[in-house]
């Protein structure tokens, strides 16, 4: 019995080993300052798997809800659109950024405000269909930093926009 529990014990320390080192990396990822009432922003970074994988989802405490979303010039429009999920080609650097694929934070809990951190986990599926996940903090910077989403005339009818 006893070395049941031991070869039990290790494997749940070998799964959580696994989950804390999936081979992404997150890099400069960083979220605009929002006014009080605005209650979505977007957060960008770029994320590199080592293994080829799909981005399946990314939550943070700071959000209701977290989306990824994509760009599509359609009707002399860009125009936004929600993917389930987003390629990760091994060893190749995947950049979420406004002006493409990126990331919006609906339903934000509180005005995002320069110079805090805000934690975000992402979720990872691999080819073999096991999933990891990644920690990670993206700094607030202040609302005139980065780039405007000028000409997102589906961003409209989003909350806080």
């Amino acid at each position: 019995m006893r070395s049941l529990i031991t070869f039990a014990a290790s494997m749940l320390f070998t799964a959580s080993v696994m989950a804390a080192d999936p081979g992404v990396s997150v890099d400069e990822a960083w979220l605009r300052a929002t006014m009080p009432g605005q209650d979505s922003g977007s957060m960008q970074f770029s994320v590199t798997s080592r293994k080829a994988a799909k981005l399946v989802a990314i939550s943070t405490p700071a959000a209701g809800a977290v989306e990824i979303h994509s760009m599509v010039h359609e009707d002399g429009k860009m125009k936004m659109r929600a993917v389930e999920s987003l390629a990760l080609p091994a060893g190749k650097q995947v950049s979420l950024r406004s002006s493409g694929n990126h990331v919006m934070l609906l339903n934000l809990k509180h005005p995002l405000k320069a110079g805090d951190s805000v934690p975000f986990t992402l979720t990872v599926q691999y080819a073999d269909n096991s999933k990891a996940t990644v920690e990670a903090k993206a700094e607030v910077r202040p609302m005139g930093a980065g780039h405007d989403m000028k000409g997102m005339d589906d961003m409209k009818g989003m909350p806080g926009m």
